[in-house]
């Protein structure tokens, strides 16, 4: 699914180029044309999907995953499978990631990186916590 063209998962999320890729899958930017909104679109890869194990761990995250309410963590919409295509709809976030900013070698500030690592744990502990709160805030 590199090539993604005009490719279309279930007659409605449209893939317009890929902006990441992780050790299972690939991530896209696409538009989702019953809402009418960009969203980002985590595609398990092709070799992967023919594993049911994987498969089976794939759906697993977006369940986990869409329990989750946290301004810290990225909403899931949706998710599904189309021919041998298993994704997730996701919330579509713009800015520079933290491995970019890691990256770019410009320094960061003390308090910057204490602000950003506490962001990161605060949203991993609500991760493993009951999460029967609502939508919290990660200021």
């Amino acid at each position: 699914m590199s090539d993604v063209g005009a490719t279309t998962l279930n007659d409605r999320y449209e893939l317009q180029q890929r902006i990441g890729r992780g050790g299972m899958a690939d991530v896209y930017e696409a538009i989702d044309t019953r809402l009418n909104r960009k969203v980002a679109i985590k595609v398990l890869r092709s070799d992967l999907a023919r594993d049911p194990a994987f498969v089976s761990r794939f759906r697993k995250e977006a369940l986990s995953a869409a329990s989750l309410s946290h301004n810290g963590i990225v909403a899931v919409f949706d998710s599904g499978e189309d021919k041998d295509a298993s994704y997730i709809v996701m919330e579509l976030v713009h800015g520079q990631t933290l491995r970019d900013l890691l990256k770019s070698g410009h320094e960061i500030s003390i308090q910057r990186a204490l602000e950003i690592t506490a962001g990161i744990l605060e949203a991993l502990a609500y991760s493993h916590s009951d999460r029967k709160s609502t939508r919290l805030n990660s200021s």
